[in-house]
């Protein structure tokens, strides 16, 4: 809970440096921006490995090549980027590029996903088919 408090105080100090720097120093603003995201993340990058082993566990269990998992990391990865990437486009009045950026973000996951996919319809078949 912590952890949440400081990001939380670290992106609303981040947000009124912005303020101040699109009023006087606009040509910055982005750079800025961008800066405050990737400290953010930075921020949580510890905090990764215990997601990490938990999925390593769930692949153990599982007892396959972790396939599926690195699929389904990959799409999250995708996906986050791309929101991120379509929030700055919206907040520098690139709407327009933001919808694009979104729609094509979509289309990756989808056409990452297709193995996993692939293989649930696999699974599902079999099984009805006896």
């Amino acid at each position: 809970m912590n952890e949440v408090i400081k990001i939380a105080v670290f992106a609303i100090l981040g947000v009124v440096v912005l303020l101040i720097l699109k009023n006087n120093l606009n040509s910055f603003a982005l750079v800025a921006e961008i800066c405050v995201a990737v400290l953010i993340i930075f921020a949580i990058m510890p905090y990764t490995k215990d997601f990490l082993t938990v999925l390593n566990s769930l692949n153990g269990i599982t007892n396959s090549s972790g396939t599926a998992i690195k699929i389904m990391l990959k799409a999250f990865a995708v996906l986050t980027v791309g929101s991120v990437t379509a929030d700055i486009c919206r907040d520098n009045s690139a709407g327009a590029v933001a919808g694009v950026v979104e729609l094509a973000v979509k289309i990756l996951a989808i056409s990452i996903s297709l193995p996993v996919f692939s293989a649930v319809l696999e699974v599902a078949l079999a099984i009805f088919n006896g």
